[in-house]
């Protein structure tokens, strides 16, 4: 049965949570705390207590006094009356009770006891809402004048430009589209056909994996999608107006209806004021129901062109195909509706969609040209980052030339990789290419653009948790075999309680990939890897965004750690680091050593007879130490990143080119 919350239920009666606790422990009800649970009985009770005593303070405060009048009150001296000096102090909104404490010179554990005594249950560094500062600065005789919080954002640093050109100059391009919808709804299963069906076919390898854009050819000038569901960087354009996109396609399954993210891409949507499309997918399941997808559809504002309304929605099967081709035609009549129009002939500008390193390649940042035709030679700049356009690739891997307004490329050539969701700017030379990103940086310095630590995002999660405002803990799952991920699964489901709801988001075989953090960040989950560990791309994507990557050699590890969660006990444990990354070339065998590893260290450094784990494809093959440690001929001690060497493992011969080698240093827990 569903208990009410006491802090729930004195929000409701407009009471302190310290008054329906008291009250609740008068009536003999085990609560301990404004996050205890009150049955609906136990509710019904507080509240009849709580009418009877109001009762009683109405009727004592109707009925006259007769000892004294108002007049006698009037001819009182003034020195016995009782005058209370009120203090008035600026705070901030949201300030937490350790900057409430330097505010009025106390304590800050005596603030948070003071807070606790009103039934606040607050960590010395939890913000507080305005009604929470209130009540606490007039246990100390304060009245809160309150000062509005100004968080400045990347963009309000660094201005998008925006340019008036003459209408005689424009020309209709591609429209760009974005799916939003909620997890498991069929965002990635459509794009993959679309891409499949209308790229990718008679190519031999298909597309390659992290494509950011591509685009496909229907009709006049085609259509770009931006192949981000879910995708940090999507959310962060979002935020700042979705500028990028022309159309969005609302995806929503047709046998589990609207849901959380559904909602948020509705918002999204709606605030950058963007034509929106719904595909109603899974229509081929005997449980689908679109007519009931559609009438839901009009309690958010968005009423289906058969219900009378303005919003198209095209049923479809993602998996099987049907309804695709009416999707695409629709998001064509939609786009020529809306006369989405450029200019060709100018310097170029558009929008970073990602950036990573690429071996061989260096920084690589995928764009969409909205404005004026990008070509070979080009110098850019976007935010703090400067490139010369040395090469420039389609989806397919193909070299470009030249890209027109509305194409997604990748290009070769940045001094370091840009920002998602910043505009690049073609200008005429690298000088003041450069000196523009320069003084970017330097405006930049001090910004700090809403980055999270792991630590941070555990302490808030836990926060919420033990305030009873979080009532699901998402997690996404990664393990060796399909076994063990069935096992966990099985195992975290059943760590489910009444009040807190284990969701595994994702799970798959094989080890961490760039694509978990994406999913993770989008839906705020934890990453648990079970003999599996993240690839570097994903380790440092993860570290960037604060993510919590944990992962377990030991099932019942695993199970424990996430039961700390659901009580809101969890910390951070970290005891080994990863201090080198190592790519295995070639293998050869040695003398006295057996087989040894010519390897490239991709990232940080190798030391001799540290800790060391082989991986394959992400899965942990091997764990042990570094035998032997070679420099051409030389043996030695450290090896840095970006030179070659020779690695022997300890009591290990079963290296294959294509591994990866970490290596690892304990650090305190």
């Amino acid at each position: 049965m569903a208990k009410k919350r006491i802090h729930q239920l004195a929000k409701e009666l407009e009471v302190a949570s310290a008054d329906i606790l008291y009250n609740a422990q008068e009536l003999g009800f085990q609560v301990k705390t404004a996050s205890s649970g009150l049955t609906p009985e136990e509710e019904e009770l507080v509240k009849i207590s709580f009418e009877e005593q109001n009762s009683e303070l109405k009727n004592e405060s109707s009925a006259p006094d007769l000892s004294e009048t108002e007049e006698d009150n009037d001819d009182k001296p003034e020195a016995t009356k009782e005058v209370k000096d009120i203090n008035i102090v600026e705070v901030t909104e949201g300030s937490t009770p350790e900057e409430i404490s330097l505010l009025i010179d106390m304590d800050s554990t005596q603030v948070v006891a003071d807070l606790m005594s009103l039934g606040i249950m607050k960590s010395i560094n939890s913000k507080l809402n305005n009604e929470e500062i209130e009540q606490l600065l007039e246990k100390y005789n304060y009245m809160a004048e309150f000062i509005e919080k100004i968080e400045i954002k990347r963009s309000e640093i660094i201005e998008e430009i925006t340019f008036e050109d003459d209408e005689k100059n424009l020309q209709t391009r591609a429209p760009i589209i974005t799916v939003m919808g909620h997890v498991d709804h069929g965002k990635t299963s459509l794009l993959d056909y679309i891409r499949n069906e209308k790229v990718a076919e008679n190519e031999a390898g298909g597309i390659t994996q992290h494509v950011g854009a591509y685009k496909i050819e229907n009709e006049d000038k085609g259509i770009t999608f931006i192949d981000t569901p879910g995708h940090e960087a999507f959310t962060q354009m979002r935020a700042r107006g979705a500028n990028v996109t022309d159309i969005v396609v609302l995806v929503v399954a047709a046998d589990d209806g609207i849901k959380p993210q559904t909602i948020e891409a509705i918002n999204h949507a709606k605030s950058a004021e963007v034509p929106i499309v719904v595909a109603i997918n899974k229509c081929d399941l005997p449980e689908a129901n679109p007519s009931l997808v559609k009438a839901d559809l009009t309690k958010y504002e968005l009423i289906p062109e058969d219900l009378g309304g303005d919003i198209p929605v095209v049923e479809i099967s993602a998996l099987k195909g049907e309804g695709i081709e009416d999707l695409l035609e629709t998001l064509s009549l939609v786009a020529e509706i809306e006369e989405l129009k450029s200019v060709y002939e100018s310097d170029a500008s558009g929008f970073i969609i990602e950036s990573r390193m690429e071996v061989g390649k260096g920084n690589v940042a995928t764009v969409i040209v909205t404005r004026g035709t990008l070509k070979q030679g080009d110098f850019l700049y976007a935010g703090s980052s400067f490139c010369r356009v040395k090469s420039m690739f389609d989806h397919t891997n193909k070299v470009l030339k030249a890209a027109i307004p509305g194409t997604p490329v990748d290009i070769m050539g940045w001094d370091k990789s840009p920002t998602a969701g910043d505009q690049f700017i073609s200008v005429k030379s690298q000088k003041e290419a450069k000196t523009i990103a320069d003084k970017n940086k330097d405006l930049l310095k001090d910004f700090d653009d809403l980055t999270y630590s792991v630590e941070t995002r555990v302490e808030d999660m836990m926060k919420l948790l033990q305030e009873g405002e979080l009532t699901s803990i998402n997690v996404i799952l990664k393990a060796d075999t399909n076994g063990s991920v069935e096992a966990i699964k099985e195992g975290l489901l059943k760590l489910s309680t009444e009040e807190i709801d284990i969701e595994v988001v994702h799970s798959g075989v094989g080890g961490i990939v760039l694509s978990d953090v994406d999913l993770a960040s989008a839906t705020n989950s934890l990453i648990v890897g079970f003999n599996v560990r993240p690839d570097s791309q994903a380790r440092n994507m993860a570290q960037s965004k604060g993510i919590d990557v944990r992962t377990y050699k030991i099932i019942y590890e695993l199970l424990d750690d996430i039961n700390e969660a659901v009580m809101g006990q969890m910390t951070i444990k970290t005891e080994e680091a990863v201090i080198g990354m190592v790519q295995v070339k070639t293998t050869f065998r040695a003398p006295k050593v057996g087989v040894v590893a010519g390897s490239v260290v991709t990232e940080g450094k190798v030391i001799l007879d540290a800790k060391a784990r082989l991986l394959r494809e992400g899965i942990v093959i091997y764990e042990g130490k570094v035998a032997s440690l070679r420099r051409f001929k030389d043996n030695v001690e450290t090896v840095n990143e970006g030179l070659e060497c020779g690695i022997g493992l300890v009591d290990y011969k079963d290296i294959k080119d294509g591994d990866v080698i970490e290596v690892l240093a304990e650090v305190e827990v």
